[in-house]
């Protein structure tokens, strides 16, 4: 009997073997999926797209990056959210989904500080207003000049009702007392081209899309929401130097995955996403277009992410306001 019980435990040992060799694997063991929940050409997919080839690399393994836009992001965060804990499907995401959602008055289907491990900060990045050539302003102050000549009768396009462009435009109302209404879009590119076209007289936007079109002299830059001037933009004031002391508006791109991620397989994430934003490839194409590189560890993201949760938090009355 001693005899059959050992056998059976034997057996029961060599069955059971390649199970744990599997789940001590080396992280990823398939395709990386980088899920970002807006439409093709925006920060977040330009980020992701310069940094899948350098992940490929360091992995061994394929990463793609798929786009699942709609609900400012929200649909393809939730996507994410109800994922496998394993590492190999992703967010690439701005502070939309993650800390401004949870405050606008509607269900999500997530908790962002619940439903996610941080990988990295990645970006910082500069909001700037721009305005049709058409417009009789060629400075901030002209421009709040005119508002105020016509309260309610200036119009800005952003991203959509909820998103740090719209979010910039309603401090900036609330700063100065001036009532320029906001006129929403389903996306970066349409309010773009809602301006290009003059359909909008201006915009809030982050500056890595407007750029060549203020390049080109088809928008005009009046001022940028960063602390110090874009070295993208250096001849164009921030908004506080330009008449609104204090003002502040910029936007962050950030990465991560499901909660109950193996620590392993973030720590190896990590340090591949590290290694590829440090590319001169990537740096320099990010920063040409008016981002800052900011590689943070996993604690000082969720740092970054909890206090902004709390700081949107307490402008939930802007969401309301402008729907």
């Amino acid at each position: 009997m001693t005899t059959r019980r050992n056998v059976i435990a034997g057996l029961a040992a060599c069955a059971a073997w390649p199970v744990r060799a599997s789940a001590q694997a080396e992280y990823p063991t398939r395709t990386v999926r980088i899920i970002v929940p807006f439409a093709p050409g925006g920060g977040a997919d330009i980020v992701s797209r310069l940094i899948a080839p350098h992940l490929q690399t360091a992995f061994g393994q394929s990463v793609i990056v798929e786009n699942r836009a709609g609900a400012a992001g929200r649909i393809g965060t939730a996507v994410v959210a109800k994922s496998d804990p394993d590492g190999h499907t992703l967010l690439v995401s701005t502070e939309s989904s993650l800390v401004i959602a949870p405050h606008i008055g509607q269900s999500i289907g997530y908790d962002p500080l619940k439903d996610f491990a941080p990988v990295s900060l990645l970006t910082r990045n500069t909001v700037a207003l721009v305005v049709h050539p058409s417009v009789p302003a060629k400075t901030l102050p002209e421009y709040m000049a005119l508002a105020r000549q016509k309260p309610g009768e200036l119009f800005y396009a952003s991203s959509g009702v909820g998103g740090p462009n719209h979010l910039a435009g309603e401090i900036f109302n609330r700063m100065t007392g001036l009532k320029i209404t906001h006129v929403p879009f389903q996306g970066t590119g349409l309010a773009l081209q809602a301006v290009v076209s003059n359909q909008v007289g201006a915009m809030w936007g982050f500056t890595a899309g407007l750029i060549p079109h203020i390049r080109a002299g088809t928008l005009r830059a009046l001022a940028v929401g960063s602390k110090e001037r874009s070295a993208a933009l250096p001849a164009v004031p921030t908004v506080a130097e330009a008449g609104v002391p204090g003002y502040e508006a910029t936007s962050w791109i950030g990465m991560v995955a499901p909660a109950g991620t193996p620590q392993a397989a973030l720590d190896r994430l990590w340090g591949a996403v590290s290694n590829a934003m440090h590319e001169k490839a990537v740096t320099d194409n990010l920063v040409s277009g008016g981002s800052d590189i900011i590689v943070s560890k996993p604690d000082a993201f969720r740092a970054v992410i909890e206090a902004d949760y709390a700081k949107y938090g307490k402008l939930s009355d802007l969401f309301k306001a402008a729907k």
